[in-house]
């Protein structure tokens, strides 16, 4: 796992932008498979029940049901309700992007795209939220550097369970600036 912070937040047009950046040793379309097909996204982005329509105006919904400990930290700062996302598909363009809003909420756009380079590819995640506090409220830099972290090892066919502590130790990392 990554130890240090690799999130970066900028604003741009009054909204926040977050950007993650990372070399991976694998041919695009192997990371677009573990970005797209809905029980490798589930290995990565929590354990649950994925539904992903691969076209613009498509569905893509989420549920999480697990680790316990996932669930418990999701629902103590978000809520029940951030459980489970409805969300839209706005561009796609297999195998290199992927766009949709976030959170069920049209203002937050996650972006992924990926570019080949040299043996493997290069990915981007951007994620655009309505302010800059939304940003920098504690989840999101964390939430995703885990969610990076465990994509790249499920990609590497080694997956990992998602964990609390190490998530806790990301958002202290990212706290202290």
């Amino acid at each position: 796992m990554r130890a240090e912070r690799d999130g970066v937040v900028t604003v741009e047009g009054g909204r926040a932008v977050i950007r993650f950046e990372r070399r991976l040793g694998h041919p695009v379309e192997r990371v677009w498979d573990a970005l797209t097909r809905p029980e490798r996204i589930a290995e990565w982005f929590g354990e649950g029940e994925v539904h992903l329509e691969l076209v613009p105006g498509g569905e893509y919904r989420t549920r999480t049901t697990g680790p316990p400990e996932l669930v418990e930290a999701i629902t103590s700062v978000a809520g029940e309700e951030a459980l489970e996302q409805r969300n839209t598909v706005l561009a796609v363009e297999p195998p290199t992007l992927l766009e949709y809003t976030f959170g069920g909420d049209p203002a937050s756009v996650v972006r992924w795209e990926l570019r080949p380079d040299g043996d493997g590819c290069r990915l981007s995640l951007r994620h655009v939220m309505p302010s800059l506090e939304a940003a920098l409220e504690g989840q999101v830099l964390p939430g995703w550097q885990q969610a990076l972290d465990l994509l790249t090892a499920s990609v590497a066919g080694r997956p990992e369970a998602w964990s609390l502590a190490r998530f806790e130790a990301l958002r202290d990392g990212y706290a202290r600036g």
